[in-house]
């Protein structure tokens, strides 16, 4: 046993120093192993503290009530965050759908919300669609580091300044399936802000009239949910416990350490059906005829 503690120990320092490398070639058994050293070497040191304490008879029978006693615990002290996740799963998941009865018409201003941060804040395909809605007066794009609104406005009235180009027009069609010509939407785009019309960046605004959660699946009139498909996705933690380097888990429950618990998914919504989120949204809003094709993709 002391020499098992010792070797594991002398790997899992290895897997915390190389954990990045590993990381890549998990996938390879022997290299996959490696990192499960870490809770092999918790475990077994533990086993080994526990059975020489225990009033047992015999090395192994000790060993053994020890392995039942270390995992029990260990099983015990997780399982408050397990059932916590999935309490917070079923939650979400609980959460009903609200189906629009006809197509939403925008209008007014718009925002975006993402739910992660982009490292450049641009007018991309789906922004530029919905300010192509003649009802539709600005969009914001937000997300959770900042935000910044977009406007199309006549050539001659255009501050040079703040004259921005968008990003990726016609990937529109491309992420929501439907076949669309993305060239010719990119074609349309670069026509039509060469000529009567330039994107602008202002200031951003601090509200909206409709607000878009691709993410989250809703679409908000106000703070009013009008179109919602339900969305979750936890981390629930596996039982008995694993240790896994940070990087690979999503678990907070270790703060900044080398290590984090190992986590299993429950997710209930659109991403389980590998469905991009702007193919909700076309579904949802009346969207300008160059989107037409992905609006009504099935």
């Amino acid at each position: 046993m002391k020499w098992a503690v010792i070797v594991t120990g002398v790997l899992s320092l290895l897997a915390l120093l190389v954990g990045d490398v590993i990381g890549f070639f998990a996938f390879i058994p022997p290299v996959g192993l490696l990192l499960l050293m870490p809770t092999l070497f918790l475990y077994l040191l533990a086993i080994w503290g526990v059975s020489a304490l225990l009033p047992v008879r015999g090395v192994g029978l000790a060993r053994a009530a020890a392995l039942v006693i270390v995992v029990g615990v260990a099983s015990l002290a997780v399982l408050p965050l397990r059932l916590a996740a999935i309490a917070e799963h079923d939650r979400r998941a609980a959460v009903p759908d609200i189906t629009p009865p006809e197509r939403i018409a925008l209008s007014g201003d718009v925002r975006i919300e993402e739910d992660y941060a982009f490292s450049e804040r641009a007018c991309d395909d789906l922004c530029l669609a919905v300010l192509a809605i003649d009802a539709v007066t600005s969009v914001t794009i937000a997300d959770p580091e900042g935000a910044a609104t977009f406007r199309l406005v006549p050539s001659n009235a255009a501050d040079p300044a703040r004259v921005v180009q968008p990003r990726g027009p016609g990937g529109l069609v491309e992420w929501a399936g439907a076949g669309g010509d993305s060239g010719a939407v990119e074609a349309l785009w670069q026509a039509r802000l060469a000529g009567p019309e330039r994107l602008v960046q202002d200031a951003p605004l601090a509200s909206a009239d409709y607000t878009l959660r691709p993410v989250a699946g809703e679409i908000l009139r106000g703070r009013a949910v009008i179109a919602r498909r339900t969305s979750a996705a936890v981390g629930v933690p596996i039982i008995p416990p694993l240790l896994l380097p940070s990087y690979l888990s999503s678990d907070a429950a270790f703060g900044n350490g080398p290590f984090a618990l190992a986590m299993t998914e429950r997710r209930t919504g659109p991403s389980r059906d590998g469905e991009h989120p702007y193919a909700q949204l076309g579904r949802w809003l009346a969207l300008p005829d160059l989107d037409q094709s992905f609006a009504s993709s099935p």
